[in-house]
């Protein structure tokens, strides 16, 4: 039924998001200044800057009195203090940014297209990073173990637009040599971040033109086939499927139409902001991996997202 608790403003996400772009937590990150100072630090209007630093208060972001601010211990813990389990850094900001996309849905309904869109910029690319890492956070652990479910090492897997590192990383700790491919900026980006020890290897290439090479006894798709239509992901199975093992596996984790209640919410998301993606049903990809050489689909959920696996028929 509808929520009408739902339909509020979004008030904290925009106040939030406005505590980011001005610079206004990180002015904060260091401790406490006064408004003053932080109003010249950022370029702000002290008068302005004062307004929302009173907003900030009563949501429990800052604490300020008498002409000074300062981060909450919480506001910390949850900005800066990644080793916190109250960590998210600026996951928000990827909502906060899909906002102005969305705004655009009673035009994209007239005309059936997404308006064009904008190139990603290294801000928007580190705040999609924290978001696929926080919503990574509490689901990886079980969705490795459904993609390795019945293999045994030794293996190496294809990591499709895996650049977060937040599969790649539980893969390769249970002994999978992992190959994550990736847009450049993002490879570039996360390089650096692969920890020490673990055999992750970065390569950056457009994965619908050409795959780094294999073979691969596992390849695993996270969340990206809601970025492409039908033709696309065909084409992409079958690509996969040439660079896999006899028998090989491929795994698919994302929001499946039919069995996920956010898949919905997804589609729409796709509908604003992509050319042709959407969100698939079973039967889809199924058809869609039968045409590439694989068998039978097995499919489970995991925090009202599903893995779909299934494997090359000889």
């Amino acid at each position: 039924m509808p929520n009408p608790e739902a339909l509020r403003l979004p008030e904290e996400l925009l106040l939030a998001g406005a505590g980011v772009k001005s610079g206004f937590f990180t002015a904060l990150r260091d401790g406490q200044k006064t408004l003053a100072a932080v109003a010249e630090e950022i370029g702000a209007d002290y008068a302005a800057l004062e307004r929302f630093a009173e907003a900030l208060a009563h949501l429990g972001y800052v604490e300020f009195s008498a002409g000074a601010v300062e981060l909450t211990a919480t506001a910390r813990r949850m900005l800066f203090e990644p080793e916190s389990a109250d960590y998210i850094g600026y996951a928000f900001m990827h909502a906060y940014s899909r906002l102005t996309t969305w705004l655009s849905l009673p035009e994209v309904l007239k005309t059936g297209k997404a308006l064009a869109k904008k190139e990603r910029s290294p801000e928007r690319l580190r705040y999609f990073m924290d978001a696929m890492r926080e919503h990574a956070r509490q689901v990886a652990p079980a969705v490795v173990e459904l993609c390795l479910e019945g293999l045994s090492p030794p293996l190496r897997l294809l990591d499709l637009g895996g650049g977060p590192l937040n599969y790649a990383v539980p893969f390769a700790r249970r002994g999978v040599s992992v190959t994550v491919q990736d847009i450049p900026e993002v490879v570039e980006l996360m390089r650096p971040l692969v920890p020490s020890g673990l055999e992750i290897r970065m390569v950056a290439g457009d994965f619908n033109v050409s795959l780094a090479e294999g073979p691969y006894e596992v390849a695993f798709l996270g969340n990206i086939t809601h970025i492409y239509g039908p033709e696309e992901n065909q084409r992409l199975f079958a690509r996969v499927a040439r660079e896999l093992t006899p028998g090989g596996r491929i795994t698919i984790l994302d929001y499946v139409r039919g069995l996920s209640a956010r898949a919905p919410y997804m589609g729409v998301n796709m509908l604003v902001s992509s050319v042709s993606g959407g969100v698939w049903t079973v039967d889809e990809y199924a058809a869609w991996l039968a045409s590439a050489g694989f068998g039978p689909v097995t499919v489970k959920s995991v925090a009202d997202r599903q893995v779909l696996l299934a494997h090359l028929e000889s």
